[in-house]
């Protein structure tokens, strides 16, 4: 029998190993932590108490104080920056009120020049107006002739154009311009003018 289980070399193979079923696993309860127990406080003495008392009081104070300091360094930031904004607004108005300043300068330095430039004007006129009242007055005083006066002119004035008579337009019931309405304010209007 050996004979008919042999088996060749290239078909060797591993022995059959049989597999158990899995058994169920079993669940593991989590242990309960031990619960810390606190160490009782030593019972503090009077004089202890009192020592720690002091030592509030006093942190008490330098926290207070320490707040203090910081609120009044806040406010110091807070007014700073509101006075950098009321000096950046002050100075804009004092150049804006500067440039205003000079224009009316301006202004009143080109008005003086016109009022300046005017009066020499009329000084001027004056004097040249002056100069030929005297001629005139010399060339009257030499001439021995009065000039006779002119008589006014006589303004004949023209008589106004009469209004054109306009032709009564008889309309027959066959004519295209039978509506005497669209004749008077129509498309037909004036047809009705023509002479």
């Amino acid at each position: 029998m050996s004979d008919l289980f042999e088996v060749s070399e290239d078909e060797k193979t591993e022995p059959i190993v049989e597999e158990k079923p899995l058994e169920p696993l079993e669940v593991v309860e989590p242990l309960e932590k031990p619960k810390k127990v606190k160490k009782p406080r030593k019972e503090l003495s009077e004089a202890r108490k009192i020592q720690l008392r002091e030592q509030l009081k006093v942190g008490r104070l330098k926290s207070l104080e320490k707040r203090r300091g910081n609120k009044k360094a806040k406010e110091l930031v807070k007014v700073k920056e509101e006075e950098t904004i009321k000096e950046v607004e002050i100075k804009k108005k004092i150049k804006n009120d500067e440039d205003k300043e000079k224009e009316w300068e301006e202004r009143l330095t080109k008005r003086i020049h016109a009022k300046i430039e005017r009066e020499n004007e009329e000084k001027r006129t004056r004097r040249e107006i002056e100069k030929l009242r005297e001629q005139v007055k010399q060339l009257t005083a030499n001439r021995k002739e009065t000039i006779q006066q002119v008589a006014p002119e006589v303004v004949i004035e023209k008589p106004k154009p009469k209004p054109k008579e306009r032709k009564q337009v008889t309309f027959s019931k066959f004519s295209p311009y039978t509506d005497p309405l669209m004749m008077r304010f129509g498309k037909f209007r004036h047809l009705g003018d023509q002479d």
